[in-house]
């Protein structure tokens, strides 16, 4: 037997999804991916793209039970430092007229098609941590889209979903759309979004080795964003979603 085989073998017994099988919803979901990537809405601005971490690879997407569209980034020098070196734990909120710009440069970058125009209610949710702007999207095509940004200079994009409507999770409840990382040495930052139901006051982050952040909901979306690897790791954080009833905490893998 080959040796290369072998040690896969032997690596295989580690796989915490080896036996879990995907349900009907993530296969659908994987499929979507796959459509959304060969019609080049998963697409990037740069040719220095750098090495990334992502979570769609083999048992690893199985186990978080989600299609993690990659992130694609268009890197400038210096764009990913400044947005670790001011990342806070606490976003603060921004409304569509605060981010047109950065609202325009994500409509225009390709990625799930360009919008000539963007008005404010087409931002379905945007916070600001430091330097770096996130924000989801709807463009003219009714594709929604995430971007990251730094100042003038664009970080990331990737597409979140196309034009059908997607149906929110259950009052008090969230899902996983999408959870990566990217980058190199300490620039690696991760990022993760799902849709939140009704009743959905808050969620947050606590990383297995204790650190605690929040995340953003508004317009049916969460969102946030990090410096570290987690989001390219299996179920290396708990998700704590909070409602007027109480607290719940989830592993990503539980997520649907």
């Amino acid at each position: 037997m080959d040796a290369s085989v072998k040690d896969l073998e032997q690596l295989a017994v580690l796989d915490p999804a080896r036996e879990r099988v995907p349900t009907e919803l993530e296969w659908a979901r994987s499929q979507a991916f796959v459509e959304r990537v060969m019609a080049g809405e998963v697409s990037g601005g740069s040719a220095h793209r750098p090495v990334g971490r992502w979570l769609a690879v083999g048992a690893a997407t199985v186990a978080a039970g989600v299609v993690a569209a990659a992130v694609v980034p268009a890197l400038l020098p210096g764009a990913a430092d400044r947005a670790v070196a001011g990342w806070t734990a606490a976003p603060s909120p921004r409304t569509g007229e605060q981010v047109l710009p950065q609202a325009r440069a994500c409509a225009g970058n390709g990625v799930g098609g360009n919008s000539s125009t963007v008005r404010p209610s087409d931002v379905l949710l945007a916070e600001q941590r430091g330097d770096a702007t996130l924000l989801i999207m709807r463009k003219s095509s009714g594709n929604i889209v995430e971007c990251m940004s730094v100042g003038k200079d664009q970080l990331a994009s990737m597409g979140l979903a196309d034009s059908r409507p997607l149906p929110p999770p259950p009052a008090g409840t969230v899902n996983l759309e999408t959870m990566s990382s990217t980058g190199n040495g300490d620039d690696i930052w991760s990022n993760m979004v799902g849709l939140a139901g009704p009743g959905v006051t808050g969620v947050e982050l606590r990383l297995d080795g204790g650190r605690v952040f929040h995340a953003s909901v508004k317009g049916g979306w969460w969102a946030a964003w990090w410096p570290g690897p987690e989001g390219g790791e299996v179920d290396r954080l708990t998700v704590l979603v909070h409602t007027s009833e109480g607290t719940t905490s989830h592993r990503p893998s539980e997520l649907p």
